[in-house]
């Protein structure tokens, strides 16, 4: 069974990154190991989007348990600034397409798209939507961007940023709270009905942020607490994510596209700073946790924020409503204005 090679590779690189202590071991390691495998036998090993959707919404359930209404008082407060900080992160992006277009000679449309911090799918469907987007050097860029801050964000925030890298998950994590089989049951009802409503209504990432937002709304209207889950689940569930992230991955793609890697990690390394300068501000304004203000406006994936923020103890209602609100511009807003930015440069260099 292809899935069961997945699995025993994804398990190995699990353990070795635990043995050397690397942030995120059950996440990382098994995206590393996979990747590395695919590589190796010359097409990418294969995973479950079931499973991997089903380990979504075991972890949208686990970054819900914290939301209360005073945290959505909080959040609401603070939409201005998580506007300030999608736009400026969004528009630091927008620069290194234009630093990579000059410095390669990959059209404009294709940095653009490559190089701003959404996600792999959104921004490949939108290059599609558009005429002379190249698919494959947004793939391409889209793809070694996500390697980069995968790996270098969980890293910086559990060993550099934050003061609570020892206390793993917390101590609620790794034991089930006092909880009735009744509220079990609720509650894996209610995450699984926001992962199918999610769908139905089409949300972005709906099997994570789904659960997410029906797990926080329970809470809220309910009063009910809500029970922890084991961290040996908890790993793996992140183990059936990194195995999925790493089987979408083709690193031979990357050897395609001469002198844009240099470009690209030096985009990246900019958009990395920008995010830190702008997590500092943030910090600074709302008394949020550094490692919580910068996981806030790291320019990383929902997931991948979110289990480093249920690592390091951050506060991962106020990361998921900043994370969320960059998700939504970027799909919701964004492809108007990469339309427009295009159209722009097209009539500058026409004439």
């Amino acid at each position: 069974m292809p899935y069961l090679k997945t699995v025993m590779i994804a398990i190995i690189g699990g353990i070795i990154m635990s043995k050397i202590h690397a942030p995120l071991p059950w996440t990382l390691g098994p995206i590393a190991a996979v990747s590395i495998a695919g590589l190796v036998q010359k097409h990418p090993l294969r995973w479950s989007l079931r499973i991997r959707n089903i380990a979504l919404i075991l972890l949208g359930y686990a970054m819900g348990r914290p939301f209360t209404a005073a945290t959505l008082q909080a959040i609401v407060a603070q939409l201005p600034l998580m506007l300030m900080a999608t736009m400026i992160t969004v528009s630091a992006g927008i620069f290194t397409g234009w630093l990579m277009y000059r410095k390669t000679g990959i059209n404009f449309t294709s940095c653009l798209l490559g190089c701003v911090p959404g996600g792999l799918s959104q921004m490949v469907i939108l290059a599609a939507e558009i005429e002379d987007a190249d698919l494959t050097a947004v793939t391409i860029m889209q793809t070694m961007r996500m390697l980069a801050v995968v790996f270098t964000i969980p890293f910086l925030t559990i060993h550099v940023l934050s003061d609570n890298a020892a206390s793993g998950t917390g101590a609620a994590a790794s034991m089930l709270s006092a909880a009735s089989t009744e509220q079990i049951i609720s509650y894996a009802v209610v995450a699984i009905a926001g992962a199918m409503i999610g769908r139905f209504i089409h949300l972005p990432t709906a099997t994570l942020l789904g659960p997410i937002l029906s797990t926080a709304a329970y809470i809220i209207l309910s009063g009910t607490p809500a029970p922890a889950v084991p961290i040996h689940i908890l790993n793996i569930a992140q183990l059936c994510v990194g195995s999925y992230i790493g089987s979408s991955i083709d690193l031979q793609k990357i050897t395609s596209y001469h002198g844009m890697g240099p470009v690209l990690f030096s985009g990246i390394l900019l958009v990395l700073l920008v995010s830190m300068g702008t997590g500092t501000v943030i910090a600074l304004l709302t008394g949020e946790s550094f490692a919580t203000s910068f996981l806030s406006t790291a320019p990383g994936g929902l997931a991948e924020m979110g289990i480093t923020a249920l690592v390091v103890g951050a506060n991962i209602s106020t990361m998921t409503a900043y994370q969320l609100v960059r998700l939504l511009f970027i799909m919701m807003v964004f492809p108007y204005i990469a339309k427009g930015i295009v159209y722009i440069h097209r009539r500058h260099t026409s004439v």
